[in-house]
């Protein structure tokens, strides 16, 4: 797997979430702005609930925005083999127990944790710094063994390699 690719992948992803939030943002405007969404009594809330909608998508779209430009303006930088785990990593590692070696990969990012994107049938994990599998990763070199909590239980892992 190639960082570069992964990098291109995670950034068109996230362009995409933030067209898409924009999209949603634009349809709560309307509908918080529509004449329909006049209250015609002191019960009737759809008109409040509507702007209360569209601010929270506004402030999506900022989040997504700022997402999307941190990857955008951010070239890949290979590491060295023998460095550790640190920001913007790309992380292969290897189930120890599973008769064919499975790999996961986890992109180590300062924002977007949890999004997964797909690259030649292989899912790529994005965690943050301040993840729970994050943590767990960062400081470790090639050959460290990690833990990770899967379906309620522990599974070991090789890290094999670093980019």
């Amino acid at each position: 797997m190639n960082k570069c690719d992964v990098h291109k992948v995670v950034t068109a992803a996230l362009l995409s979430r933030y067209e898409t939030a924009k999209w949603a943002a634009k349809q709560a405007h309307e509908a918080a702005t529509n004449e329909e969404s006049v209250a015609e009594n002191k019960y009737d809330t759809f008109g409040l609930e509507a702007s209360y909608l569209a601010h929270g998508q506004s402030q999506r779209v900022l989040e997504c925005e700022q997402d999307w430009l941190i990857f955008d303006k951010k070239q890949p930088v290979l590491f060295r083999e023998e460095g550790a785990i640190d920001l913007w990593c790309l992380v292969t590692l290897t189930e120890l127990e599973s008769p064919y070696g499975a790999n996961k990969y986890f992109f180590i990012s300062p924002c977007a944790g949890g999004l997964i994107v797909e690259i030649s049938e292989n899912k790529v994990y994005l965690v943050t710094p301040s993840s729970p599998v994050g943590k767990k990763l960062l400081g470790k070199v090639v050959g460290d063994e990690v833990e990770l909590l899967q379906n309620g239980k522990q599974t070991a892992y090789e890290i094999t390699t670093i980019e």
